[in-house]
């Protein structure tokens, strides 16, 4: 969150308001990946914030005229160093759980010869691009550049399982985007509009204690904030995908709603955000997607990836307990177990030791070094003896199609993340009513 305030719109962005045609937009998108251009005009050349490096009038005096320059220091904020961070209106197509995934229309019409391979290596993601909502098709371990640089996908991990690089992708940049509006008003607080998603849907931020501010400055104040609610909203996500929400009008992601690896990488995503923000890494668009790039990297390194054959075999090894190869896409009962979890720390699923094959857990203790435990990841709730719930808010008032069913039926239109435990209860019994009395575990 160290942006500036001339932050520069993305021309997209710009023709959208001007009112120009989808299909004028959507033909420019077209022609710049055809050309092979990343000028200015084609997205890639113009970020969307950055920040001017030269001190400003404010700063001078800081440093000349007081007693102040302690305030220059990396710790402090000014409002001009936050960076305008353009709200996210893109969501990641990516991923249904599985391997080789294939697909239907309206889930009555095969679709011949359409498979989604779905699983990367290591070195397979790509570079990171901010908002990026471009479809991304792999065909082993390869990506049609006319879909764009991502290659988003699942990489198994000996401690972290199964890890969907779409979703990382998307919550760090939920995280930054609310670090930065959270912290143009965190003093007086606010409120921040977000984009319809299953409802609509604002954050309500109060002014934060003094207290904590001076004690431990802005930057790690907000940072904490935001990172804490961009889980929460990304368990509202798969919540809303539950009950039928979809991002694109007429294909079901029920598939994909509490997908066995989904939490965990949110989770991990929003803490990518937390290491860009605290080493001054997003200073404009560029910057954070080349952070991101790294973070994520050597979040994998840490996770122990693993190749993607192997991980290949892994998911083989888990058809018929987490997923059903013999269902197409957007199919709900594709995937089988569904991962609930939601209170810190989120623990991430492993396959069970008994549908590895013994020749596959040789390859895995060969490819982990033998350091097969998991990592849970914490989600602090509380911080400096503040509860971040009594300083942000995530307000939703559910459409027509979610309120007609239970619990919104019940409980009425309006919810928070408070009401979230009380809600995955219900889609919980859901689950083990559809899928199985043991669908919500990895066994």
């Amino acid at each position: 969150m160290e942006g500036g305030a001339g932050a520069v719109s993305a021309s997209a962005r710009g023709e959208a308001r001007r009112g120009l045609p989808r299909g004028t937009r959507a033909l420019r998108a077209i022609l710049c990946v055809a050309l092979g251009l990343v000028a200015t005009g084609c997205g890639a050349g113009v970020p969307r914030w950055w920040v001017d490096p030269r001190p400003t009038r404010q700063e001078a005096e800081i440093l000349l005229e007081t007693d102040r320059a302690s305030a220059l220091s990396s710790d402090t904020l000014l409002l001009h160093q936050i960076p305008d961070v353009p709200v996210r209106e893109h969501l990641r197509p990516c991923c249904a759980f599985g391997s080789e995934l294939r697909a239907s229309i309206a889930g009555l019409i095969p679709i011949p010869g359409y498979r989604i391979p779905n699983l990367l290596g290591p070195g397979d993601p790509g570079p990171h691009s901010y908002d990026s909502g471009v479809l991304s098709i792999a065909r082993d371990g390869q990506v049609d550049p006319a879909f764009g640089r991502e290659r988003n996908g699942l990489v198994y991990t000996c401690r972290g399982g199964f890890i969907d690089t779409a979703h990382v992708r998307d919550y760090a940049d939920w995280a930054i985007f609310l670090a930065a509006r959270i912290a143009r008003i965190a003093l007086e607080g606010g409120a921040i509009e977000l984009p319809d998603e299953g409802g609509r849907r604002r954050v309500v931020v109060r002014a934060l204690p003094r207290s904590m501010v001076e004690r431990h400055g802005l930057r790690p104040s907000v940072a904490n904030l935001a990172q804490w609610l961009a889980f929460e909203l990304s368990i509202w996500h798969e919540i809303a995908t539950w009950y039928g929400w979809s991002s694109m009008r007429g294909f079901s992601e029920r598939a994909s709603a509490f997908s066995p690896e989904d939490l965990y990488s949110n989770l991990v995503g929003t803490k990518l955000m937390l290491a860009v923000v605290y080493q001054s890494q997003a200073r404009s668009e560029f910057a954070y997607n080349h952070a991101i790039d790294a973070w994520l990297a050597a979040a994998l390194e840490l996770l122990g990836a693993v190749p993607r054959e192997l991980g290949r075999e892994v998911t083989a090894a888990v058809d018929g307990l987490w997923w059903d190869s013999g269902r197409r896409l957007p199919d709900p009962r594709l995937v089988l177990r569904r991962n609930l979890g939601i209170a810190s720390p989120i623990r991430p699923w492993l396959p069970p030791d008994r549908v590895l094959s013994e020749g596959l857990r040789h390859e895995l203790h060969e490819a982990c070094g033998g350091d097969l435990a998991p990592i849970d990841f914490a989600n602090p709730a509380v911080r400096d003896g503040v509860a971040l719930a009594n300083q942000v808010t995530l307000e939703i008032e559910v459409d027509d199609d979610l309120a007609a069913q239970e619990p919104f039926a019940s409980r009425g239109r309006r919810v928070s993340q408070a009401d979230f435990p009380a809600i995955v209860a219900v889609v919980r019994a859901q689950v083990q009513a559809e899928l199985g009395p043991r669908a919500d575990r990895p066994d």
